[in-house]
């Protein structure tokens, strides 16, 4: 659900904006780790802990996130044609 000030915005390749980008910790069940390569033997699901979620910035700017999983940052958007639109005054008459 979008605000009533909201506005869609695309990436400059012109893909829609979908989200930002997150950290967020999981903790992935092992079942023990290999002895000799060190790696864990995975087994089992994912716990997710969304309380640890946090936005993720560049130079201090929030990352958003394009249809085709690219990162951008807010000053590198596009608005759509219809937020412009919104904003070009009426013609004259």
């Amino acid at each position: 659900m979008k605000a009533d000030s909201s506005c869609d915005f695309l990436s400059p390749e012109g893909n829609p904006i979908v989200g930002t980008s997150e950290k967020i910790l999981a903790t992935a069940s092992i079942s023990g780790i290999d002895p000799t390569t060190g790696k864990p033997l995975y087994f089992g699901g994912t716990e997710v802990h969304r309380d640890t979620q946090e936005t993720l910035e560049r130079a201090g700017k929030i990352l958003f996130v394009c249809s085709e999983g690219n990162e951008w940052t807010f000053d590198q958007l596009v608005p759509t044609m219809n937020y412009e639109a919104e904003l070009s005054p009426l013609p004259f008459r």
